[in-house]
This record gives C-alpha cells, sequence and structure tokens, in this order.
C-alpha cells in the first residue's frame, strides 16, 4: 500500500526508464556478440592445431617441435588461458537496476 509521501512515476517516466533500459542491453548484447564470436574463433583454431598436432604425433614424420615451429612462422599464436581468462574477465555482466 502506497503511503502520502511516496512519488508515483507516470507512465511517460517508466517508458523513458525502460527505453534506456532496453537500450543499455541491446549494447550489452552487442558486446557478448563479439566476445562470442571471437571466442568461437578462438576455439576452431585450437581445434586446427590440436588435429595438427595429433597427426604430427601419429605420423611420427615431422616432430611435434617442427610443426610447432611451423605454425608459429605463419603468424599464428596459440591463445593461453590467461588471455582467455582475460578476454572473459572483460564481459559486463547484467546489471539489474530498478527504477
Amino acid at each position: 500500500m502506497k503511503t502520502a509521501e511516496e512519488p508515483t512515476p507516470n507512465l511517460g517516466q517508466t517508458l523513458d526508464w525502460l527505453r534506456k533500459e532496453l537500450a543499455e542491453m541491446q549494447i550489452q548484447d552487442q558486446k557478448l556478440l563479439v566476445t562470442l564470436t571471437h571466442l568461437h574463433s578462438v576455439l576452431e583454431e585450437l581445434r586446427s592445431e590440436s588435429a595438427h598436432w595429433e597427426d604430427a604425433m601419429s605420423s611420427r614424420e615431422t616432430s611435434p617441435i617442427r610443426a610447432r615451429a611451423g605454425s608459429e612462422g605463419q603468424g599464428q599464436q596459440p591463445m593461453s588461458s590467461r588471455r582467455l581468462a582475460q578476454l572473459l574477465q572483460g564481459v559486463d555482466s547484467r546489471r539489474s537496476s530498478l527504477p
């Protein structure tokens, strides 16, 4: 039950607040999409590198060191778990705010 001291927001203020919240959520969604797209490409790269290593190990024709040097020579650095954690920490979580 409302008391006389509590201000009641009008419909216009409530709609403005909702629009602002939705706009912020859309920005967060876009940032998450960029992050997820990047993570997807990193995972694909790691899968490819893993397959390359497995092929090199199973064939024993090329040493893993040479296979590794070949991939590094192409300018592709593997992503460390520390870098992956930094990327994940950079993702803003959705905030909960009420009018």
